[in-house]
């Protein structure tokens, strides 16, 4: 974000056509749903709250090799396992968003359930 804009005239300008929305045709008019793709938004719905291009205090949850990866805008990326993905929550308000803990849990819920996945067990019988 910009120092010489704040963030509300920056979403006034970007939150109707930016790169990142994806817009659905299903629903009626304020209905519809409107999604985004950028890296720093926990619930990829394009809103004011949730985004990460005006914010400067952004924050993202992404799946990486080792495991839940917490970015924050303006700061490398720090790798959290996925044990301790369930606490992000808490480092989330703590880096300055407190109106994000409850998305960020929810992501990393479901961030932690795609790694974890459950094996099957084979349906041939051993003979």
């Amino acid at each position: 974000m910009s120092q010489q804009a704040s963030a509300d005239l920056c979403w006034r300008i970007i939150k109707g056509n930016n790169a990142f929305l994806k817009k659905q045709r299903y629903g009626r008019g304020r209905e519809r749903t409107v999604l985004t793709t950028e890296s720093l938004n926990l619930t990829a719905r394009s809103s004011f709250k949730h985004s990460g291009i005006v914010h400067s205090k952004a924050v993202g949850l992404q799946l990486g090799a080792k495991g839940v990866e917490l970015t924050v805008a303006g700061k490398e990326a720090t790798i959290t396992p996925v044990k301790r993905a369930l606490r992000t929550g808490a480092k989330v308000a703590r880096l300055g968003r407190k109106d994000l803990r409850v998305a960020c849990k929810a992501r990393a819920q479901r961030l932690k359930r795609l790694t974890t996945r459950k094996t099957r067990k084979t349906w041939k019988k051993e003979e």
